[in-house]
Order: C-alpha cells, then sequence, then structure tokens
C-alpha cells in the first residue's frame, strides 16, 4: 500500500490559528438541491442528505476479456505438486488464523488445508488504541503487524523453481455475506536482491467467489525464484464494509503446485506476440489513428468487425531502432464510423471502434470508479455509508470526516487528491457540456459536489483543515462504541498546511464558475471561504531556502507555487477583482524562474521544472505528480490576462515545453512516442534522497517483500544501470522514459505520464496546435492498449485488463492503477501480480484521467462573425460545417481546417479544449505564413507573407528575440512578403516570435527555432 507523509507546509506555522468567523455551514450537493445548512458537532452532512444523492449500480465488467480468466484456461506444459495437503506439511499459522485439515472437501485427494481468521477482530479493535483512547484505524496490512493473518510453509531445503513461471493453487470461500474477498499469495526467495529494479513477489487475488472453488494462478516469469525458501498466504484485515456482514472468513485450500506455461509478456518493448498494440475502446474521426506491429508484413488491412470485409489496404512502415523492429500502422487518413478490426499477416486484432463517441466508455467507467471509491456513501453491492465514526477535533468541535474518495485500496483519504479530483471533474463537466453530452457532463458534476462536500466540511476555519483520514479499516460508522477514531496526531489532525489549503482555494474557486448559475448561495459561501483561505496563504509565500529530498507524494516548491498562481489565476476568474491577477503575476515570476529554457551543455532537451526556488533539483516523480501545475498555470494567465507585459513568458513556457520535452522527448520512445518521465543529470545520482520509510518499515527480517534489505550499494548500482539504461543526452545527461527508481516498492509510473499528458494538453490549446492535441492523445491511447502487452490500464476497460490490487475494496470498472512499472532498458514493465503500489487502484490515477479527458478528444470552442457565412472542412474527415451568415459559435474537432468564406480561403488549426475568436470577413482579412533563414550577411531574417484582403495593423510578441519590421501590413489576393529582422538575444535558449493582427488577435501564427 502506499505509504505517504504529511506535506511540507512552506513558511507557516500552527500557531497563532485565528478563530473562525466564517466557517461555511454543511451543504447538500446536488444540482438543483443544493442548500446550506448547520451542522451540528459530530453530525454527518451524507447523512443528513442521504436519499438525495441518486444510489446506482455499478458498472459491471466483461470477465470474459480479464486476463487472469485467459491465464486459468492456459495449457501445463510441466507441473510439480508443491503440496496437495494429503499429509503433515509444516505449515504454521500466526495467532490471528485457526489453521487444520478437513476432509469435508477436497480439489483432489480427500482433504484440505483449512484456513480461518476474523476480518473484523473486537481484540485487535480493543488493543489497537491511540494516546487519545479511541482506536487507531489502520488496518493489519503487513506481515510484522499484531494480529496479522497468514499461514506459511517453510521448505527445508530451498527449492528451485527457476524451471516454471505460474504457482497454482485452489481456494474454496467459505460462504460469506462480506461482499469483499482478496486473498494473497506471497513467497521468499533466499538471498535474493531487493533494490529498484527487482521485482516483489507478492500477488494479491481479489474478487474470490464464495460458496465455490476459486483457482488461483500467478504467473512469476519476472521474480527472483531459485532458492524459494517459504510459502505464504496472507489475508488483510481490515473489517467488513457492510453493517451485520459475516465478520469471520473461512477458506480450504489444495493442490499447491508450480507450472510451466506459456506466460504473459511481463516487460520490455516487443509486441506481445500475437498481438497488435492498438487503442482497445477505438479512435475518433479527426484524432490520430496508430497501431504498431512486430515487424513483417509490408502492409496492413482496415476489416470490418462483423462482416470480415476488407475496407481499406495501407502501408505498414517500418520502424528499426535500438528498441526493436516494429511496423507502424498509421490508418488516420481513415476517418469512416463503424466497428473494425487491424489485420496485419497472420495477426487481427480485437475489434475496436471509429466513432466521434470512442471515448465516451472510458469517461464512464472513470466516474463509475470515482462512484465506486466514495467514503460515507453506501455503494451498492460493497460497502455502508462508512466512516461516520472517524472525527477530527478543533478546538472542541468535533466533526466526521467521511466523504470524498477513499484514496486507494485501502481506503485512507487524501486532502489534495480529493481537491484536484473536484478541479478535474468540474473541468470535465464543462468540456462535456460544450460538447452536448449533457447526461455525461451532469455526472461529472455530481461526481465533483461530492468531492466539495467533503472539503467545506472538514475546513473548521480559515486556513484550517482535516490534513488527512489515515483509517484504513472499517469502522463499523456507528458513533460512540469501540471502533470510533478521533484523529489528533501531527498527520491527521486539523492544521495549517498550505499546500493543503493552496487546493482548496483551487478547488472552490474553480467550483464557483461552474456553480454561480446554478447556486448562488452555494456558490457565495464557497467563494467566502477560498478569499479567507488565499488572503492567509498569499501573504506567506516565500520561496524555501533549501532543497532537502522530498519523500514520494511530498510536493516541492514547484508544485506549490504552480498550484497557487493557478488558484490565483482562478479567484480572478471568480471574482474579477484585479488583486487576483496582480497575485498570479507575482507568483508566475517565480514559476518561470525555475523552469529550465536553456539547452544546458547543448542537450536537445530542455522546458522540465526544478524542485526548488535554487533549481538545484531537477523535478523527479515517481508515482505520484504534479508535473501539469505549471502548465494550467502559464494556460490559465495567457486566457486571462492576455494584455500583461509578461504575457510572453508564460507563452513560452508553454512552446518550450511542448516542443522541446513532449515532442522532442517522445522520439526517445518511437514508435510509441511517449512522453518521457524526466531529464537526469549524471551527479543526480549521488544526490541525497528521500528516506525509504516503506523499505524500513518493511525490512525487519527477511519476507516476500524484502528477501534482503535494501542495501545503498544495490540501489546506486541499480540506479546507475537505469541512468546508463536511458537516452543519452551528452556526457553527463540522460533523458528517462519512465522514472529512475531508487526504491524496491513505490512505484508505477503512468500517473506521472498522464499529468504530463495534461500539460501538453493545456499547452496544445494555447497555442493552437493540433499537432500537440494529437501526441495527447496518442498518450491517452498508450493507456488504452497501444503499447507493447496489447494491455489496457483501466479494469473492465478493453479487450485485456488485469485486476488491479484492491485489499478492502472489489475492482471497480475504471479503476486505474498507478501504473506502468520499469526494470531494465528503460522499458515498460507490467507484471502479472497484482501488489502495492504499482497495481494499486488510485482515486488519483482517476483524477488524471479525467482532466485528460476534459482537454483531451474534446474538441474546440469557435466564436464569431462571419457576415457572409462560411464553411469548415476538415483536412483528415473531410467533413463539412457551415454556418450562416451573422454571428457563430459551434465545436468542432481538433485538426486542420480549410476554411472559405466570401472569395477567402485559408488553413486553421484548431487543439482540443482551445477557445478561439474570429473573424471572417472576406472584406477585411489577413492570411499570414512564416519561415526563418539566414541572410547572406549571415543574419536572421523572417519572411512573413501577407495575403487575404485590407490594411492590418500588426502585433509582434518575442520571446529571447528583437525583431523590427513593417507595423502594418496590407492582404491582397496576391500574396506580398515582408522582410522582419531578427535578433536572437540568447543562442543558447529557443527564440519564439508570435504573430497576429488587431482584427484577430487570439489567432496567432507563432514562428520558432533554436
Amino acid at each position: 500500500m502506499k505509504v505517504t507523509q504529511a506535506a511540507p507546509r512552506f513558511d507557516v506555522t500552527r500557531r497563532g490559528l485565528l478563530k473562525s468567523t466564517s466557517t461555511l455551514a454543511v451543504i447538500s450537493l446536488m444540482p438543483g438541491q443544493l442548500a446550506a445548512a448547520g451542522i451540528g458537532r459530530g453530525t454527518s452532512t451524507s447523512a443528513m442528505w442521504q436519499g438525495r444523492w441518486p444510489i446506482r449500480p455499478l458498472l459491471k465488467a466483461d470477465l470474459s476479456k480479464l486476463l487472469d480468466e485467459k491465464g486459468r484456461a492456459k495449457p501445463v506444459h510441466e507441473r510439480r505438486l508443491i503440496d496437495d495437503m494429503e499429509s503433515d506439511n509444516g505449515w504454521v499459522a500466526s495467532a490471528a488464523v485457526s489453521l487444520s485439515y478437513t476432509s469435508e472437501r477436497a480439489r483432489s485427494g480427500s482433504r484440505s488445508l483449512r484456513f480461518s481468521t476474523l476480518l473484523r477482530n473486537e481484540d485487535y479493535i480493543r488493543a489497537a488504541r491511540r494516546p487519545n483512547g479511541t482506536f487507531q484505524g489502520e488496518g493489519v496490512l503487513f506481515e510484522g503487524q499484531p494480529f496479522a493473518a497468514f499461514a506459511r510453509r517453510t521448505f527445508k531445503e530451498p527449492q528451485d523453481w527457476s524451471a516454471f513461471n505460474r504457482i497454482s493453487m485452489w481456494a474454496y470461500v467459505h460462504p460469506t455475506t462480506n461482499p469483499v474477498n482478496v486473498i494473497s499469495m506471497q513467497f521468499t526467495c533466499e538471498g535474493a536482491p531487493a533494490g529498484p529494479l527487482d521485482p516483489v513477489a507478492v500477488h494479491y487475488i481479489g474478487d474470490l467467489k464464495p460458496g465455490e472453488w476459486n483457482h488461483l494462478v500467478w504467473e512469476i516469469p519476472e521474480q527472483h525464484r531459485d532458492r524459494v525458501s517459504e510459502f505464504m498466504i496472507f489475508q488483510t484485515l481490515s473489517g467488513v464494509s457492510i453493517g451485520g456482514a459475516d465478520t469471520r472468513i473461512t477458506y480450504d485450500f489444495d493442490e499447491l503446485a508450480v507450472e510451466r506455461i506459456d506466460a504473459e509478456q511481463p516487460k520490455g518493448w516487443a509486441i506481445a506476440p500475437g498481438t497488435i498494440a492498438f487503442s482497445h475502446v477505438g479512435y475518433q474521426p479527426a484524432g490520430p489513428k496508430i497501431a504498431i506491429a512486430h515487424e513483417g508484413s509490408h502492409s496492413f488491412q482496415i476489416v470490418e468487425a462483423d462482416s470480415n470485409q476488407v475496407v481499406a489496404t495501407l502501408d505498414a512502415a517500418p520502424v528499426i531502432n535500438s528498441r526493436g523492429s516494429y511496423r507502424k500502422l498509421d490508418f488516420t487518413s481513415f476517418s469512416k464510423p463503424g466497428r473494425y478490426r487491424l489485420r496485419h499477416g497472420s495477426t487481427t486484432s480485437d475489434p475496436f471502434l471509429i466513432s466521434d463517441d470512442a471515448w465516451e466508455p472510458v469517461i464512464e467507467a472513470t466516474l463509475n470508479a470515482f462512484y465506486g471509491l466514495r467514503c460515507g456513501f453506501p455503494v451498492p453491492g460493497v460497502q455502508d455509508a462508512c466512516h461516520r465514526d472517524v472525527f477530527a477535533l478543533y478546538k472542541g468541535e468535533k466533526r466526521s470526516v467521511e466523504g470524498g474518495w477513499h484514496d486507494a485500496a485501502n481506503l485512507t483519504q487524501s486532502p489534495y487528491r480529493t481537491h484536484l479530483s473536484i478541479y478535474a471533474l468540474l473541468d470535465l463537466h464543462d468540456a462535456l457540456k460544450l460538447r452536448g453530452k449533457s447526461a455525461l457532463a451532469e455526472r461529472a458534476l455530481e461526481e465533483a459536489l461530492w468531492g466539495l462536500d467533503w472539503s467545506v466540511r472538514t475546513r473548521f476555519a480559515p486556513a484550517q483543515r482535516a490534513l488527512y483520514n489515515h483509517v484504513s479499516y472499517w469502522t463499523d460508522s456507528k458513533v460512540g462504541t469501540a471502533d470510533d477514531v478521533i484523529q489528533d496526531d501531527e498527520r491527521s489532525s486539523v492544521g495549517r498546511d498550505d499546500f493543503q489549503n493552496i487546493l482548496g482555494v483551487l478547488a472552490g474557486a474553480r467550483s464557483v464558475r461552474t456553480l454561480r448559475t446554478r447556486d448562488a448561495k452555494l456558490a457565495s459561501n464557497v467563494l467566502k471561504a477560498a478569499r479567507e483561505d488565499f488572503a492567509l496563504v498569499a501573504a506567506a509565500i516565500q520561496p524555501p531556502k533549501d532543497a532537502p529530498p522530498l519523500e514520494i507524494n511530498q510536493p516541492s516548491w514547484r508544485d506549490f507555487i504552480g498550484y497557487a498562481t493557478l488558484a490565483a489565476v482562478e479567484m480572478y476568474r471568480a471574482t474579477g477583482e484585479r488583486q487576483y491577477a496582480t497575485e498570479a503575476a507575482r507568483f508566475a515570476k517565480w514559476l518561470v524562474a525555475i523552469q529550465e529554457r536553456t539547452f544546458i551543455d547543448g542537450i536537445r532537451i530542455t522546458g522540465y521544472f526544478y524542485e526548488d526556488a535554487g533549481r538545484t533539483r531537477i523535478v523527479h516523480e515517481y508515482h505520484n505528480s504534479f508535473e501539469d501545475c505549471g502548465l494550467l498555470a502559464f494556460s490559465a494567465l495567457c486566457d486571462a490576462l492576455p494584455d500583461h507585459p509578461d504575457w510572453m513568458d508564460w507563452y513560452a513556457g508553454l512552446a518550450i515545453y511542448a516542443d522541446h520535452f513532449c515532442v522532442t522527448g517522445s522520439e526517445a520512445s518511437d514508435p510509441f512516442n511517449i512522453i518521457p518521465a524526466a531529464v537526469w543529470r549524471k551527479s543526480d545520482l549521488d544526490a541525497p534522497q528521500p528516506l525509504d520509510r516503506t523499505g524500513m518499515m518493511l525490512a525487519q527480517k527477511p519476507s516476500a517483500v524484502f528477501p534482503t534489505p535494501p542495501m545503498p550499494d544495490v540501489i546506486r548500482r541499480q540506479m546507475q544501470q537505469q541512468y546508463d539504461a536511458g537516452t543519452s543526452l551528452g556526457p553527463n545527461h540522460t533523458l528517462r522514459i519512465f522514472p529512475l527508481w531508487y526504491d524496491h516498492v513505490r512505484k508505477g509510473s503512468s500517473t506521472v505520464h498522464m499529468s504530463k499528458t495534461i500539460g501538453l494538453g493545456a499547452a496544445a490549446a494555447t497555442l493552437q496546435r493540433a499537432d500537440l492535441s494529437d501526441l495527447a492523445a496518442r498518450q491517452v491511447q498508450w493507456v488504452l492498449g497501444a503499447n507493447p502487452f496489447s494491455r489496457s490500464l483501466l479494469y473492465g476497460v478493453g479487450n485485456a485488463f488485469w485486476q488491479n490490487f484492491t485489499v478492502a475494496l472489489p475492482n471497480f470498472v475504471g479503476g486505474m492503477s498507478l501504473g506502468f512499472n520499469s526494470y531494465e532498458e528503460d522499458a515498460p514493465a507490467w507484471g502479472n501480480n497484482a501488489v502495492f503500489p504499482y497495481k494499486e487502484m488510485w482515486v488519483y490515477s482517476s483524477c488524471r484521467m479525467a482532466m485528460n479527458f476534459s482537454r483531451v478528444g474534446i474538441g474546440a470552442r469557435l466564436q464569431g462573425t462571419a457576415p457572409q457565412g462560411a464553411e469548415f472542412r476538415n483536412s483528415r474527415t473531410k467533413k463539412t460545417t457551415r454556418v450562416r451568415p451573422g454571428k457563430f459559435d459551434l465545436q468542432l474537432d481538433a485538426g486542420r481546417y480549410d476554411v472559405r468564406y466570401g472569395s477567402i480561403e485559408r488553413q486553421l488549426a484548431v487543439a482540443d479544449a482551445s477557445s478561439v475568436v474570429l473573424s471572417l470577413d472576406p472584406l477585411r482579412t489577413a492570411i499570414l505564413s512564416a519561415t526563418s533563414r539566414l541572410t547572406e550577411g549571415g543574419r536572421h531574417q523572417i519572411d512573413l507573407t501577407v495575403s487575404g484582403a485590407g490594411t492590418h495593423e500588426l502585433t509582434v510578441r518575442t520571446w529571447n528575440a528583437a525583431v523590427s519590421g513593417p507595423k502594418q501590413v496590407i492582404a491582397t489576393q496576391t500574396a506580398k512578403t515582408y522582410p522582419i529582422s531578427l535578433e536572437i538575444t540568447d543562442p543558447s535558449k529557443p527564440w519564439i516570435v508570435a504573430f497576429g493582427t488587431a482584427n484577430e488577435p487570439h489567432n496567432m501564427l507563432t514562428i520558432s527555432g533554436k
């Protein structure tokens, strides 16, 4: 499970807490039913308003597409029986487990091993008390904890399982009313290293079916297994999720064996045998459509899925590089809606859609995961309204902190994930509404409001919030019983944490824009709180003086100032008050200062950020990521403050990140073209790393997780291996496609990847770059199957998905884990075990997906006037959209368009999530194009070509450059070229020049170089 630390507090203390004069009333948050309400001490808002929140069934997965089912059906080539349970073979159980043999049932022979334990143990609840006398609320999740429930079989001599690649065991789950049934298989390999490149020998199998035999299989091709000294069955103890459910779980185990089968490919860049890497859910007609196949046939076919008729034959372009030999199946030009398969040589893909709505099921599934992860809500078939007896105290006031969403598989609740999810869901709502998807938009809004309800209830006073909900146990949700929890320690008490506060302001201010016309009273209350918190936080903001190594999940100065800048813009948008614009611009200067904009040592990658104001540590993210913060801030600033003197600094930040980090960096993973994780300097390997608290906790003695302790020499050697496996940028730098791990356990990089994609999407919208929207779409497609394993990372979505690590919850359709691991060769790894944290279902992953779907594949809004009407023809789909004379307001797919109005023909590129204002007057229009070159005298020159009609004032903005040329241009039917002199300020940085006209200030032509 993820072990998180409290966020750092930036230059504030918890002394001198202000007495609240404006604590928000508790609010019922349903569209059309929102109202302020008083809250009594210990009362749950969710309880007060239960029945007003719709209760809907969860989506159900098509289990025929679950890879676990496929695995169980595989032929077994060789088998070694480890224990048939017919004789006593030395199984030893912990004190929490009743262990015996039974002849009541068996898979083979006459008996099986019976394992029985209490999921809710009253002795544990009484023993696990906090200093204040209440229950500590933690699940028993690891072997070394008191009351841990496990049975192990230690072998007299270590066994060599190298010839086998699967563990098989049968488990009969006794009938139970408890809906969540999960068991873990683990083994210890004597002497196996436990460095960053070594896989963990633990697997959790969820969604077990009571009343029948369950075949437990675990493919282990990547695990060390040459000296297996023990095998363990482990049961996490997290209580029961439904009142009155059986508190005891009983299993009968039989036929423990190791087998040799054709295992799934767990790692590497090679396309998995018999597959094509493609987006399982499909493609949008106007979007990029690329799949990757093995080296082979020079062509491929698009086949109608139902009729099996070939509808197109296209070239399969060869791609040969250090990662392998591939064929790139680019069918972007094919845009006819329908249901298809791809055929390349003897390999045929599963069916997929080409449809405007291809990604809607993924959005629906993501919202389903949020719904399933709700805390304090009766999720059908999963839980009662939970954790109402978990409280925080502030000046004698006790409030329940249930609500929002469970953080992950282990039920905790993190404010930053909730606040960023609120922000993401509100953006998703607005984007879906613009696209005309009203029902799905309302669903996103409902989920956002569920989170907002929690946010306002757990704010006790200005800048005073419940910092964390650490409870990972299903309490009985009844006030006054033995398992009540009062959180009052440093990590989970009420206090001032300005990172959490600024995210609360961000979520609150953003919600005002959406709610103002729906519930003015709620919007007013939320805005009042945001004003108070912003004033306190803004007054205290100062760059930290040092840059200590941060724990995984701790925000850096970049994260804090990035979101602070974005929050200030949102406050300006919500209020229209100039003071917030002033603060946003002030914060942005710090943000600009920590973005690298120089080609350091001549390397070709730049645009990344530093953690600290002193620029001593490059941002290196592992499974948590806030990479989007700076790019969202720059984009919001450009949109909200178009006339600010620093505008070009913000615009340049987006352009440099997009072109010189995302686009150039994605070449390192061609033909998959995923955005890389980070730049590393050779000196970074020896910089102090964060303390590995998880390793210290779990490595007390040899175990399946840590067969050996995390040795510094092993860690350093394996970090060097990862550095060397990256894409060399020169003698002192390397580019890592995946994170360069320093930790044996805390991995999972798809949230890092998706956060960078959010940033790319924000850049695409502001820069009006359809090519960047294409690249962002490909990042989402990678997660949905266009990866070497052809796996969907979302449970229940696509044609091939593994179960997640869930522990105290079932697998929810749409549930997404932390994502891809990696080991050797800077290659992706998607092992066959569900284990913490990289396979752990995480609400923050759903947050990242929601935010991406508000910026990717969502289309652009075009507004303006067309006195003679106009038509827009998409260059890919050939679809033509016509507007009548006068004003227009329409939504178009991202892409390039041929635009015709009157006698004028021009090209226009629009990006997802962008908003463009056009003046399509054939009597007054300027069509601009530009190239740069060196003159005979060795000077830089831009040739600006103008055609159209009318005389136009030219606007020019520059970054790292100075230009001299005409202030006014004349547009005629015959194009005219204007020479513009260009002086580059610093040759070690890229330069950018943006041209526009007074007639169309939002429709700019940008030219850049390096």
